[in-house]
């Protein structure tokens, strides 16, 4: 069986040759762990909002979390979760964390502490997956979570919206008639299943769907960051209104950082 804590804390999804990083607030031990291929994080060379993805064998760094704003390199510059700059790379199953980039004084860690894009202190840990399977699961049936799938407790009132595998909640009636047209396309699942899945921030309360008026890209934008909705039949999946979408001018888009794509599951 696998335990609530492996549900928790590992993603079985089909990521081949993909790092992912398992987080945990060092601000508020209550708060359930999440787990993603990407890392948001500061940089003290550049004084910038980056987000990295590492996959065979390097970093890919994208500033603002757009992906059209890419480069790649073997390390990644953040600040510590006390202020410091430190350079860190990844060596197998480790961190190799260096003071200012300076590797005579190197160490080896399991962990990462370092700042995110929201001001608070976090702890990162390296997650191996083995044919998209974390070596604690196999002989188990893969637990995958439903990307974009509008979900609730069966004997619970909060609604989650599941986006890069954690559930955020829709913290009230105004911010859910913002994107979605009614009630009816929630699927209510047992209070287990709906806590397997790690609890991400809620959505702001100006959550909102955008696009700029000379083209067709439509955005989810929620907590100061926008996430592109990447076609026609994920948008209808999901159950966004599309009368419900903001028309912004190419400025007013642009100046919104861009998070990861909004990535659907088959469910």
């Amino acid at each position: 069986m696998i335990s609530l804590y492996n549900k928790l804390c590992y993603l079985t999804i089909n990521i081949m040759g993909k790092q992912w990083f398992v987080f945990t607030s060092l601000e508020n031990s209550q708060e359930t762990k999440t787990a993603s291929p990407y890392l948001d994080y500061l940089t003290w060379n550049t004084k910038g909002r980056w987000t990295a993805e590492y996959k065979d064998g390097e970093f890919y760094h994208y500033e603002n979390g757009a992906k059209d704003k890419c480069h790649t390199d073997s390390i990644l510059n953040y600040i510590s979760d006390a202020g410091e700059n430190w350079q860190m790379k990844i060596e197998g199953d480790h961190f190799v964390h260096a003071p200012n980039g300076d590797y005579s004084c190197a160490h080896t860690d399991t962990v990462m502490h370092y700042i995110g894009w929201d001001g608070r202190k976090w702890r990162a840990e390296l997650l191996t997956l083995i044919d998209g399977l974390h070596p604690d699961l196999n002989g188990d049936e893969p637990l995958v979570y439903p990307e974009g799938m509008l979900l609730k407790a069966d004997a619970a009132a909060e609604v989650y919206l599941v986006q890069l595998g954690s559930r955020h909640h829709i913290p009230n009636p105004d911010v859910y008639f913002a994107l979605f047209p009614a009630w009816d396309k929630i699927t209510v699942k047992s209070q287990e299943e709906v806590n397997a899945i790690p609890l991400g921030i809620p959505l702001s309360l100006d959550a909102c769907l955008i696009k700029a008026d000379d083209s067709d890209p439509v955005y989810l934008s929620t907590n100061g960051v926008k996430s592109h909705i990447q076609s026609v039949e994920d948008f209808n999946k999901v159950g966004f209104d599309w009368n419900k979408i903001k028309v912004m001018s190419p400025a007013e888009v642009d100046a919104i950082p861009t998070a990861p794509e909004y990535e659907i599951a088959n469910w």
